[in-house]
């Protein structure tokens, strides 16, 4: 791929992710951009649908007018000729390129595994370590699961399983695998029988050092599960991805402030709540990273969604003002998300909790629905949609959804979060022993998170343990010495607040 294409009026800078007209900058969505490089670097052949679709779709299942939409955005900036359609084969770039523009990019490890575009990760094939041949299936269709769940992952590139699976059977270190693929982290990984039990060993390395930055071991019995192969690659996801959110974020801090772009904006937002849970100035410093991405990039679509759910969460959770102009600066940011990437089901997931957490219940409804017709795992979108069917009276219902959405990511960042707000849910159906549990299940998983704290002691008071209520809501209060009792009953409601006002005690120094 060249370092950069030059045609008509436009100039495309593919390490950078811009697009120039007239030497200016233009907005355009993430994966419309995925789409005209993938155009450019097949310019000289027809490009089918379906190849379109796993480039700018990785791992995912959309419907093919995803891709007509992004077609359509793409004609509408760079002019109604730039793409042919080939009827019953696909599309090919139609314009001709400015001669001797753009030069091979550098082709050494540190350059590609360090620049500025997102990083980039290599799953080799799983070493299998036995004779069993069905155990040989099932590790190649476990690679290729966590390929699929990878790829999910916002903010990192997968090399093709056809790339990494050409290593098979070669003795070659970490360090080789990156220079040819050109990666910043390799995922690997055995499997082997013990008796009746698989045993699967995975590691993340990063790929410049060979250096391991996390391992995981998992045993399932072969009878156990109803899907074992699904069943590991979820097990190890769980594991795999806040250690990879954890690793790109190290990798950012040791560059130069000025040398980081917009998804390394965004990695540190979400990395702030991973690492320091849900308090108020990890969510502030979010909400600033998320602002300071899309200065950077405009056409970030996830940046405006994910900007736009945190400021909704947090004025209704009271730790930003419920101001009508931060309300409309949300709403805004929730609907430029849509129009720039309406095919991600993490976009559509982060707008339609924002929509519905800024009153416009129905169409937040029906734009979960949509992120999850794009994608059926994505837990945060099931959570989102059962929290909805909670506030609109269909408590049980909308409480066995959230429940299935923490259970497919039981290792999720936010499901502190997800915790207390099913355990508010319960406590207003009256199911008060299930409520403490996910208040308690709450704090544990985000010590930092005050929330959960008021939980407990909301029903530790209603069930008549007014000393442990008090010891709960100091708690809360040492965590969050802001916390008011108007922001009590907002968050739980004025019963909760009118009750524990009478355990509210001056705090010590």
């Amino acid at each position: 791929m060249q370092d950069r294409f030059q045609f008509d009026r436009f100039e495309v800078r593919p390490t950078e992710r811009l697009l120039l007209v007239d030497g200016q900058p233009a907005e355009l969505g993430a994966r419309a951009f995925d789409l005209l490089l993938c155009l450019l670097s097949y310019r000289d052949r027809v490009v089918s649908k379906s190849e379109l679709l796993d480039v700018v779709w990785p791992g995912l299942v959309v419907e093919e007018n995803n891709l007509s939409v992004q077609v359509s955005a793409l004609r509408k900036v760079l002019g109604s000729q730039s793409i042919a359609t080939i009827p019953g084969r696909g599309y090919r770039f139609a314009l001709d390129l400015t001669p001797g523009a753009g030069s091979p990019l550098r082709d050494d490890i540190a350059s590609k595994a360090n620049d500025g575009a997102r990083p980039t990760i290599a799953v080799l094939p799983f070493s299998v370590l036995t004779d069993n041949p069905q155990v040989g299936f099932l590790a190649d269709g476990l690679v290729e699961d966590v390929i699929a769940l990878l790829a999910r992952v916002p903010g990192f590139l997968l090399i093709s399983r056809a790339s990494s699976f050409a290593f098979r059977g070669h003795a070659v270190t970490v360090t080789e695998v990156a220079r040819q693929l050109g990666v910043r982290f390799v995922v690997e990984g055995s499997v082997r029988l013990v008796g009746e039990t698989l045993r699967v060993s995975t590691q993340l390395s990063e790929a410049l050092t060979g250096h391991v930055l996390w391992s995981g071991r998992f045993d399932r019995r072969r009878d156990a599960a109803v899907d074992l192969q699904e069943d590991i690659a979820r097990g190890i996801m769980s594991e795999l991805e806040p250690e990879l959110t954890r690793a790109e974020i190290a990798h950012i801090r040791r560059q130069r402030p000025e040398n980081q772009d917009a998804w390394a904006h965004y990695h540190q937002a979400v990395g702030s709540l991973a690492l320091q849970g849900w308090s108020r100035d990890a969510m502030a410093e979010a909400r600033h990273r998320l602002q300071t991405s899309v200065a950077l990039d405009p056409a970030f679509g996830l940046g405006h969604a994910h900007y736009a759910l945190l400021t909704a969460l947090s004025m209704n959770i009271g730790a930003l003002p419920n101001d009508p102009t931060l309300a409309q600066e949300a709403l805004d940011a929730a609907r430029r998300a849509m129009a720039l990437d309406d095919g991600s089901s993490e976009v559509m997931g982060y707008a339609g909790c924002a929509l519905c957490d800024l009153g416009h219940h129905d169409q937040g409804v029906e734009v979960l629905q949509r992120a999850l017709a794009i994608d059926p795992s994505n837990a945060q979108a099931h959570v989102a949609l059962g929290a909805s069917l909670v506030l609109t009276g269909q408590i049980e219902a909308g409480i066995t959804q959230m429940r299935y959405g923490m259970k497919i990511s039981p290792r999720d960042r936010r499901i502190g979060f997800w915790g207390w707000a099913m355990g508010t849910f319960l406590l207003m159906a009256g199911h008060l022993d299930e409520a403490l549990v996910e208040a308690r299940v709450s704090s544990r998983r985000d010590p930092q998170f005050p929330l959960p704290r008021v939980l407990e002691a909301a029903i530790l008071d209603r069930q008549g343990h007014a000393a442990e209520a008090r010891a709960a809501l100091a708690w809360a209060r040492r965590l969050s010495p802001a916390l008011t009792l108007e922001e009590v009953s907002q968050t739980h409601g004025r019963h909760a607040g009118k009750c524990l006002a009478l355990l509210w005690e001056p705090v010590g120094p």
